[in-house]
């Protein structure tokens, strides 16, 4: 499978590029077109760890998580930095 496969549609190979760093587990809001973070975590979020304590059963158990998908990730809402971002960005620019 080339890379772009993997990251796109491999779900393993896609949790594979997170870090970790917690940020898109911080409440996000929108104005005027940008995305702003504020300083308060999910509650399932260890902010010693940046691990979700309750990642198996995110979706069940808060409704409120969106899943990080291609689509999302090129929305915006992620800082340009995450790795998610790059690595997608690298990926459509191979196109």
């Amino acid at each position: 499978m080339d890379e772009k496969n993997r990251v796109l549609n491999d779900s393993p190979g896609w949790e594979e590029i997170c870090e970790r760093c917690g940020r898109c587990c911080y409440e996000k809001y929108q104005y005027q077109g940008k995305i702003f973070y504020s300083d308060t975590p999910c509650e399932y979020l260890n902010t010693t760890t940046n691990h979700c304590q309750i990642y198996a059963q995110r979706s069940e158990i808060n409704p409120g998580c969106v899943r990080l998908t291609p689509e999302l990730v090129t929305s915006g809402v992620l800082p340009s930095d995450c790795p998610y971002v790059t690595r997608l960005s690298c990926v459509k620019n191979d196109e």
